[in-house]
């Protein structure tokens, strides 16, 4: 595990896992207030909005490519392409609203989630809630981020999760995730992902 600032624009060493990047991102342009939806909120390019139960973290709020986020995916998919040394392709992205409860339970991720970042955009919390990650040697790491933090990861390889989220009736921690796949990887067909 490492960190570094996006200022530094350091290479990551080929066997890389997991890797915090601080200050990616200005959120500020993110920040809405707290919503009192629930649910999948999914965005098309024709205009369409699916609406669904979501089903990854019960009783959150998350939108499937909000156009919000559209400019960003690819902003950030430039730096990591410096970082890695290596052609990506975008696959999606979503943002998801936690509130009290709200629990990500332990998973890997579908062949579109390669190469993820979370990306933190706001939270009231009066506490840090990390994410925690983990190889198949066993070797954990729990994380944090202050707004405008990102965490990269390989999403289809490593365990993540987070505990249940402590708080109130008004508690929010707000994430975006931006997903890629390597262009001569295993996942390329997962490139500009349509689920």
């Amino acid at each position: 595990m490492g960190e570094w600032s996006k200022m530094e624009m350091k290479t990551l060493p080929k066997d890389w896992q997991v890797t915090k990047i601080s200050n990616i991102h200005p959120p500020d342009e993110f920040i809405v207030p707290t919503p009192w939806e629930r649910g999948t909120y999914e965005y098309f390019q024709n205009g369409n909005v699916n609406v669904q139960d979501e089903t990854q973290v019960g009783g959150s709020y998350s939108r499937y490519n909000h156009p919000s986020f559209k400019e960003l995916h690819y902003k950030i998919k430039n730096v990591l392409e410096q970082v890695m040394g290596e052609k990506l392709y975008p696959s999606y992205y979503f943002d998801r609203f936690y509130f009290k409860g709200n629990e990500l339970t332990r998973h890997t991720d579908r062949g579109a989630c390669e190469i993820s970042v979370s990306y933190h955009i706001s939270s009231n919390l009066d506490y840090d809630w990390p994410i925690y990650f983990e190889n198949e040697a066993g070797d954990r790491v729990s994380l944090t981020c202050n707004p405008g933090d990102a965490i990269l990861y390989r999403g289809c390889d490593l365990h993540h999760w987070r505990e249940p989220m402590k708080g109130n009736a008004k508690s929010c921690f707000h994430q975006a995730f931006f997903h890629y796949v390597r262009a001569d990887g295993y996942y390329v067909q997962h490139a500009y992902d349509q689920r």
